[in-house]
C-alpha cells in the first residue's frame, strides 16, 4: 500500500513539473479577479480555449512563443472545461508556461459571464492587458501583430 501511494505522488510531482504550474479552479471570484484591468501591472495575455477548439491551439501557440521572446510579457490559460487528462497534455505538448485554470463546477454561463461581460461563449477568447490599465477582447484566431497592438507593444 505504501509503495502505491509513493507512486501516485511521484507520479502527480512529474504531472506537475511538466506543467510547470498546477491548475486552479475558476470560480466567479478568480473570474472577476483575472479580468480586472488593476490586476496587471504588466502586459498579460488571458487566453480562453478548449481541447476541441483548432484555433485555440494556434493562439496558444503563438503566445507561448511571444511569451519566450520577451519576459516582460505573462500568460494565463483558462479552459473552459474542467481538468481532464486532454487539458493538461495539450498545454504540456505546447509547452505552455504561466498560470492555469479551468472551469469548476459553476454554470458555464456564469463564468463566462464574470471573465467577460461581452463575451458569448465563442472561442477562442482572448484578454490583452496592457499593463497600464488598458483592456483589449478578441474572439478567434490572432496574429501577432493583432496581440502586440492589443498589448501596446
Amino acid at each position: 500500500m505504501k509503495r502505491l501511494g509513493l507512486s501516485c505522488a511521484l507520479a502527480l510531482a512529474w504531472v506537475v513539473a511538466v506543467a510547470g504550474e498546477p491548475f486552479r479552479v475558476l470560480d466567479q471570484q478568480v473570474a472577476h479577479a483575472l479580468a480586472d484591468t488593476k490586476s496587471y501591472a504588466a502586459p498579460t495575455i488571458v487566453a480562453l480555449w478548449s481541447t476541441d477548439c483548432p484555433y485555440c491551439k494556434g493562439n496558444l501557440k503563438l503566445f507561448t512563443d511571444m511569451v519566450k521572446l520577451d519576459p516582460r510579457l505573462r500568460l494565463i490559460t483558462v479552459a473552459t472545461e474542467p481538468v481532464s487528462e486532454d487539458v493538461t497534455t495539450t498545454l504540456n505538448r505546447l509547452r505552455v508556461p504561466g498560470k492555469r485554470f479551468a472551469y469548476g463546477s459553476e454554470a458555464a454561463e456564469s463564468l463566462a459571464y464574470a471573465v467577460d461581460l461581452k463575451w458569448r461563449g465563442e472561442l477562442p477568447r482572448t484578454l490583452f492587458f496592457d499593463g497600464r490599465g488598458g483592456r483589449t477582447a478578441l474572439s478567434g484566431a490572432v496574429d501577432e501583430a493583432a496581440a502586440r497592438c492589443a498589448l501596446g507593444l
